[in-house]
């Protein structure tokens, strides 16, 4: 276990090598995850419009349900990915494997994520309420509203922060649910938690690495993430390899 494990750059080339030939397929999986993660956040609000509570709580059901099927796409997209880095050919129709392989396996996984997410939102909703109903005048001035802004942005970047730092041990687990058909979701979360101990900075550095081709990727009005989505989430199977030691 001591094995010297591969640098950012040795598993971005590995996955380089390994898309020769086969963008076309991942590029179209690529362009399906865009579109699905597009329409998840505008069809919460076509089928429940307004503000009232009733659309509130029917936005959050439609917005929980659609995040959990995407998710499921998601994995399917890391199984691609996956068969890209054994040097397969990626069929386009496994994105659909996770939804026939025991779905309820990666349904639990992530659902027990979105729970983590949702507890850490809670602080930053209460503080919200507090501060808009202690400072905030019944006529906002601009200034009271930039401030307010940033206030509310102060603690989603905290929440967010801490979510990143809790759920780094569990990014493997996709992989391990797609690798492993007999183990269940948070048998996966707690095995992905053991491989990640001494490697979550090291994972985090690989994937922070990728911010400069996904910043050329967003300002080409996303048409790049077709190329970087594809290139990232090969490295990442690389790693999960590499963390099971089976990268030569």
């Amino acid at each position: 276990m001591n094995e010297k494990k591969k640098t950012s750059a040795a598993l971005k080339r590995l996955a380089r090598e390994a898309l020769i030939g086969r963008y076309g397929v991942m590029a179209g999986a690529s362009a399906l995850m865009i579109a699905l993660n597009v329409l998840s956040t505008f069809i919460p609000e076509w089928v429940f419009p307004g503000y009232s509570i009733f659309s509130q709580v029917g936005q959050f059901i439609i917005s929980l349900v659609i995040a959990l099927l995407v998710s499921l796409f998601s994995a399917g997209f890391s199984r691609l990915a996956l068969e890209v880095s054994y040097g397969q050919r990626p069929l386009f129709g496994n994105m659909l494997y996770p939804f026939y392989h025991h779905p309820d396996r990666f349904l639990m996984m992530y659902l027990v994520l979105v729970v983590i997410q949702l507890i850490l939102q809670i602080p930053v909703t209460i503080c919200s309420q507090i501060y808009a109903r202690t400072y905030l005048s019944q006529t906002m001035t601009l200034g009271e509203a930039l401030t307010y802004l940033s206030f509310v942005l102060m603690c989603s970047g905290i929440s967010t922060l801490i979510y990143v730092i809790i759920t780094l041990r569990f990014v493997m687990a996709s992989f391990l649910l797609l690798d492993y058909d007999d183990i269940s979701g948070i048998q996966a979360l707690k095995e992905s938690s053991r491989m990640m101990k001494g490697h979550k900075a090291r994972y985090f550095y690989v994937t922070i690495s990728f911010f400069g081709v996904m910043l050329l990727a967003v300002l080409t009005c996303g048409i790049g993430l077709l190329w970087v989505m594809p290139y990232m989430e090969t490295t990442i199977a690389y790693f999960y390899r590499d963390l099971k030691g089976d990268v030569q």
